[in-house]
Order: structure tokens, then C-alpha cells, then sequence
């Protein structure tokens, strides 16, 4: 496959949350597409974090774009210059107050490499402990709990845990767990 050529990119919107750029593409064809829209935000991240009885903190929140509540795992975006693994510990300390002793990079994948630029990573973070109390951003109003695995898949099937990148960092978390011989 050869990829695409970039022949301009002229920023349309630019704001604390994300850039989208209008792009003037050339194929491999020689076909040139224009404008082609593309959406750049910080990296993410996702905590699948096990307690000792193999249950996983989850997070239940409102989703305004969607206007629903979604169940999920911890996580969130990471700052422009932050690390991956920083974040995740950011993100499960502020959200659930918890921290935890090891963590492991489980690996990232992309959210829509079609038009996104950024990824998702995933940590398995073990040995939790309630270090805090909550410390949200204006826009979050979290609740968190434990739940068995099943309990997760339950809560898929039922709508609830709703999201494609979690349902899929659920179940990269689980095979990992699994592998490790953890959950």
C-alpha cells in the first residue's frame, strides 16, 4: 500500500479540546481530494484496573454529545506533553481517587485512523489502594464502583457499557489479565 500525499493542511477549527484541519490530499492514483477533514486530539488513555477479589473499577458518567450515561473505565486525554503512563495514573487518581502499585502497558490502539490522528492506550493497574478523594474537571460528574467481569459483559450486552474503545480496552484487559494468569 503506499500512502497518501499531504499536499496542504489549513487549520479550520483550533481549540483547547482539538485541532481539525481541512487537508488537500493526493492518492497514489494521482486523484486529489480536497477538502479532507482530519481530527487531531491529544493521545487518550484507559485504566483496567483489578482489585485483589478480580474486580474491575469502572466509572459511570454522563456523555453530553450523546446525552446518555455511560459506564466505562477510568481515563481520559493526556496533556500535550504528558506520557502515556502519567496520565493513566492522573486520570485513575482524579476520577476514583485510586492508586495503584504496578502498572503494565497493555499496548494502544487507534480510535479512527481514518480521521483521528490520536490513540488509546491501555494500563492494567494492580495492587489499588484509595489514596484521595475525587478531584473531577468542571465538566465531570463521576460515580465509581467495582464489578466482576461478567458484570462488565452483562452491562455491555445490556447497552449500559456502551462505548466501542472501552468495550475493546475491557476486552484487551480481560485477555491480558487472562495471559498474566491475574483475573
Amino acid at each position: 500500500m503506499r500512502p497518501w500525499k499531504r499536499l496542504a493542511s489549513t487549520p479550520v477549527v483550533e481549540s483547547r479540546w482539538l485541532t481539525v484541519t481541512a487537508d488537500t490530499c493526493e492518492l497514489p492514483t494521482g486523484v486529489v481530494i480536497e477538502p479532507y477533514f482530519v481530527i487531531h486530539e491529544p493521545e487518550w488513555v484507559h485504566v483496567f484496573a483489578v482489585n485483589d477479589k478480580a474486580e474491575i473499577l469502572v466509572v459511570r458518567q454522563y456523555r453530553y454529545a450523546a446525552d446518555t450515561v455511560c459506564t466505562e473505565l477510568p481515563g481520559g486525554a493526556a496533556s500535550p506533553a504528558e506520557a502515556p503512563l502519567v496520565a493513566a495514573k492522573r486520570e485513575l487518581l482524579e476520577e476514583t481517587g485510586h492508586t495503584a502499585e504496578t502498572w503494565t502497558y497493555v499496548g494502544a490502539l487507534f480510535a479512527n485512523p481514518a480521521r483521528q490522528t490520536n490513540r488509546v492506550h491501555l494500563f492494567v493497574a494492580r495492587g489499588l489502594s484509595r489514596a484521595a478523594e475525587q478531584s473531577l474537571d468542571d465538566s465531570e460528574d463521576i460515580e465509581f464502583t467495582f464489578l466482576s467481569a461478567a458484570a462488565v459483559q452483562v452491562a455491555i450486552e445490556q447497552g449500559a457499557f456502551s462505548q466501542a474503545l472501552h468495550v475493546a480496552s475491557f476486552y484487551r484487559g480481560i485477555q491480558f489479565t487472562n495471559a498474566a494468569g491475574a483475573a
